[in-house]
């Protein structure tokens, strides 16, 4: 317990959060978790979830879903987000919106990103930043398409 107790602590010191709000949420499937809150603060571990904000770590075996994310966001299969700050790792990295931070996986989207894509295939509409992959993609950027790298800034 005091292991526990240390590791949320520590997530809290990391995430710059309070405990006033959901600490640690367990989730099965989507809308089936303890506690069943729209927002963690820490961190949350699951199968496979949509929790609408997460500031903190949001760790699940088959996809991880938010609107807003700042942290870790990892999932085995897919990750989505519209915004997110952070580190987002997953087979498939999927962003609707603004990614600032890292994004790694095998498949990285967003439509724009400050930062790195690390993947095999990286695709962005707006790129402040690095991609590092077999293919990379930047609709706005002065080479569309590369192979191995491709910037923008």
């Amino acid at each position: 317990m005091n292991r526990l107790l240390s590791a949320l602590c520590a997530i809290a010191v990391f995430t710059n959060i309070s405990f006033a709000t959901t600490p640690l949420k367990l989730s099965i499937w989507e809308k089936t978790a303890i506690p069943q809150d729209d927002s963690v603060n820490g961190l949350e571990i699951g199968i496979g979830t949509y929790t609408p904000e997460v500031k903190g770590i949001l760790c699940n075996l088959i996809y991880a879903k938010t609107d807003d994310c700042s942290g870790w966001q990892h999932a085995c299969l897919i990750t989505f987000t519209e915004l997110f700050k952070g580190l987002q790792t997953g087979i498939i990295n999927l962003n609707s919106g603004e990614i600032s931070g890292i994004q790694k996986g095998f498949f990285n989207k967003a439509v724009s990103v400050k930062g790195i894509q690390v993947g095999f295939i990286n695709v962005a509409e707006n790129m402040e930043g690095i991609q590092l992959g077999f293919i990379n993609f930047i609709k706005k950027g002065p080479i569309p398409i590369m192979i191995i790298a491709n910037a923008r800034f």
